[in-house]
């Protein structure tokens, strides 16, 4: 683990080069906006999600740099990776993998089921309930599972929470947009 003052700087280079992305090189690099209407149709334009990824990594790089500077440098304990520590990692990469085979595999594995036979999930996955049974399900499950695994214990209250979250990424990402399609589907 790195001492007080290694924090700082990385959280300032970080917080730096997020700045540099997001207000100079996307602008220069990208020629649409971030969000593109044409003939009555509205498109993530082309610089949106590296927008929306600089402007998170500033954001997460401006609160360690807080943080870090608001903390004395006697309040930190030495690092220490023991069997918890494994154990917690383990147990997150497993919530990980479960999340995304569900996220990946449950629209289509319903649909095999459900499905009216004449056509295939390709077809159908652009239409609701289909597009969204994956990224609903899975992602509902890694919030939830990464939210218990911190906390240490189940709550109906975080699942609700969880839900509520991923419901609220499917109509900021989804609903406005045409031409979307949620994780996975674009990839079968």
């Amino acid at each position: 683990m790195s001492d007080r003052r290694s924090e700082l700087v990385l959280a300032t280079v970080i917080a730096a080069l997020s700045a540099l992305t997001l207000f100079v090189w996307i602008p220069a690099d990208i020629d649409t906006g971030m969000i593109e209407t044409f003939r009555r149709q509205t498109f993530i334009g082309d610089a949106f999600l590296p927008a929306l990824s600089a402007a998170g990594m500033m954001l997460c790089a401006l609160i360690q740099l807080v943080t870090v500077w608001r903390r004395a440098a006697s309040d930190r304990p030495g690092p220490v990776l023991d069997g918890t520590t494994l154990a917690f990692f383990v147990g997150f990469a497993v919530i990980v993998a479960v999340s995304l085979a569900t996220m990946f595999w449950l629209g289509a594995a319903v649909w095999d089921v459900l499905g009216d036979g004449e056509r295939t999930y390709r077809e159908m996955r652009g239409t609701a309930p289909w597009k969204y049974l994956g990224f609903a399900f899975g992602g509902t499950a890694l919030v939830w599972g990464t939210i218990s695994l911190i906390e240490g214990r189940v709550s109906a209250k975080r699942l609700l929470a969880a839900a509520l979250f991923v419901t609220a990424l499917i109509a900021i990402f989804d609903l406005p947009f045409d031409s979307i399609l949620l994780p996975p589907n674009g990839d079968w």
